[in-house]
């Protein structure tokens, strides 16, 4: 039930017309399980975060694939990096029955991830890898995520500014102005100005 919920709320708002993600959900709601994870995968990989979030669902309930706690927690974080709220609690919920060393494998793919999507102009990665570094990583890399909102806010994008200036108060001002130096040289370096010209991939 609760599959069928999410996945119900997490198509709202789209159009009538029939979709991958439409027939992921009818194909829960018929018990299909099977081809329910296919859809729901081949979406998650194009980084369709309400996918993720119910790829994730299937996954930690063993429903038309193996029970795997350790894939189920990846595409959950992904899910909560890409703002589904509902994703944390599953994500709290599926860490708990992990090793540290675990964790740390996921979130190393994870970095890969976002990583690869920064340097293809995804601009909805930006923030994404803020928080990545904020609240997944189990030593939080605020160095790294104060970078990436200094570019953010360079680029307008929203929220990084904001999180910029909260990530600057805790930090010693010798890190704050080699970040700014990194920041600059890697948005000038990488002409990032046009490499983010075009916003990336969009999340349902």
């Amino acid at each position: 039930m609760l599959l069928i919920t999410g996945t119900v709320l997490a198509a709202e708002g789209s159009d009538a017309s029939p979709d991958p993600f439409d027939a992921a959900v009818d194909a829960v709601k018929a018990e299909e399980f099977g081809l329910a994870n296919d859809l729901f995968f081949a979406l998650a990989e194009q980084d369709d975060h309400d996918a993720q979030f119910n790829l994730a669902i299937l996954l930690e309930a063993g429903k038309g694939t193996p029970q795997n706690y350790s894939l189920a927690l990846e595409w959950a974080w992904l899910a909560q990096l890409g703002g589904v709220t509902r994703a944390q609690a599953l994500a709290d919920r599926l860490a708990e029955k992990l090793l540290p060393a675990t964790k740390d494998m996921i979130a190393s793919r994870i970095d890969s991830r976002l990583q690869d999507r920064l340097s293809k102009g995804d601009s909805a990665a930006i923030m994404q890898y803020v928080a990545f570094n904020q609240t997944i990583l189990a030593r939080p890399d605020l160095e790294t995520a104060y970078i990436w909102t200094l570019i953010g806010a360079a680029l307008n994008i929203a929220h990084a500014a904001t999180t910029r200036n909260d990530i600057e108060g805790t930090l010693e001002p010798r890190v704050i102005l080699a970040a700014q130096d990194t920041a600059r040289m890697m948005f000038l370096d990488q002409d990032m100005a046009l490499l983010f010209a075009e916003t990336g991939v969009a999340s349902r």
